[in-house]
């Protein structure tokens, strides 16, 4: 455990963040004003094209990777952009999901624009970078609009057979999402052979990465990694994908195909018993709302999945909660603990500390019963049922194969 920072390093530390986060919110305030500029309805490419900046054009070039014409000057770029675009949306419009063909719908229908509703700057630059809608003020209002002419190719390839293809699009990005929400991280190898799995259908692996890099940008819940994909919430990547290959022997857990499915949706999380105490035991201690404690709650579970131990979590806590009495402290490293044990964890490929003691414990010799203490000598895997603990000296019941002192149990 790291030793308690004094106040004066504590003081530098908090500036340093503030002056970071000032500057993260001038550098978009900035972005804004370029993006809510005047623009015309309805606008031609080239029209929407002439309002970016050279840097956002280099950004659609990197997108539709279009070659040699990286040195051109702004307005040379433009020229080749929008012929390059006007033969290559098509392919672009086939990438999408069910949201942003929506949207494109709704556009097309209201003269080739709509109202901007708060769209965050992320989803902004990524209907930019895949030219679908350009962001700008009309009659005082700010709108996202399509131009005339990607219009008129949408509109010659709207039919069943596109709205298939959407659905086919929507149905890969959830599971994929589903899938790194519980495992953290997956090689493309092995999400596409899940996906097959699922599906019941063979990926077209070129069509499959195409959909799913049209999806990291827009929806921001998973991003590039290696030769594969990570959970945006992932910090340390490569630190999960070893404690993965270290456990050869657990396979990746078994979801259904609508567990993943609910999974995938932005935001989700999973309510288990155990995580419904917690937020209950925080809205009768503390005056906040049920947001606040799902809040406090998804912190938890990410700071869990990053491997830490129940004090780690404890901490957390600490930091934004008062704890008046040993009881109530008690009582909340209780609901940790078992928190601990029955979340799915990204080291374990999706299964809970619980699943993987009850599969081992076969194999395992009877274990002393011990009652928990909250200390560092203590394992932090425990059998609610009986309280027993798995010795500090015997296998990890993760898999790893290692002594449990040396793997899940520093």
């Amino acid at each position: 455990m790291s030793e308690r920072i004094d106040k004066k390093t504590q003081k530098k530390l908090l500036e340093a963040l503030e002056r970071a986060k000032n500057s993260t919110n001038q550098h978009r305030e900035k972005r804004e004003q370029r993006l809510w500029k005047e623009i015309n309805i309805p606008s031609s490419l080239s029209e929407a094209l002439g309002r970016l900046t050279k840097n956002d054009l280099d950004r659609i070039r990197k997108n539709y990777d279009f070659k040699n014409i990286s040195a051109l000057n702004k307005e040379a770029m433009k020229e080749k952009l929008g012929e390059g675009i006007l033969h290559k949306f098509k392919e672009m419009i086939y990438t999408l999901d069910q949201e942003r063909y929506e949207l494109f719908c709704k556009a097309i229908k209201n003269n080739g624009f709509i109202l901007e509703k708060n769209m965050n700057l992320a989803k902004l630059q990524s209907l930019i970078d895949s030219s679908l809608m350009f962001p700008g003020v009309y009659q005082n209002k700010k709108v996202l609009v399509v131009p005339v002419e990607l219009m008129e190719i949408f509109k010659a390839i709207d039919e069943p057979s596109l709205k298939a293809i959407i659905e086919r699009n929507n149905e890969w990005i959830l599971l994929s999402q589903g899938m790194l929400y519980y495992y953290g991280v997956m090689g493309m190898n092995t999400m596409i052979d899940k996906i097959n799995e699922l599906t019941g259908k063979r990926v077209e692996i070129r069509l499959f990465l195409q959909v799913l890099s049209s999806a990291v940008g827009y929806h921001g819940q998973i991003r590039h990694y290696g030769l594969g994909y990570r959970y945006h919430g992932l910090i340390d990547s490569k630190k999960i994908e070893k404690e993965q290959q270290m456990r050869r022997n657990i396979d990746y857990y078994s979801f259904t195909k609508q567990q993943l499915l609910r999974a995938g949706v932005p935001g989700y999380m999973e309510r288990t018993p155990v995580l419904n105490r917690l937020t209950q035991f925080l809205l009768n201690h503390y005056n906040m709302t049920d947001k606040e404690a799902d809040e406090i709650a998804s912190k938890c579970i990410n700071i869990i999945q990053m491997n830490d131990n129940p004090t780690a979590v404890i901490q957390f806590l600490q930091s934004i909660l008062e704890f008046p009495s040993f009881d109530r402290v008690q009582h909340l490293m209780a609901l940790i603990t078992d928190l601990s044990n029955s979340t799915r964890l990204w080291v374990l490929k999706g299964h809970m500390p619980n699943e993987i003691f009850k599969e081992e414990k076969q194999n395992l010799k009877p274990l002393p019963s011990k009652s928990f203490q909250n200390n560092k000598e203590q394992s932090n895997i425990i059998q609610i049922e009986s309280g027993r603990k798995i010795g500090r000296n015997d296998t990890c019941p993760c898999g790893s194969g290692k002594k449990y002192k040396k793997c899940c149990g520093k």
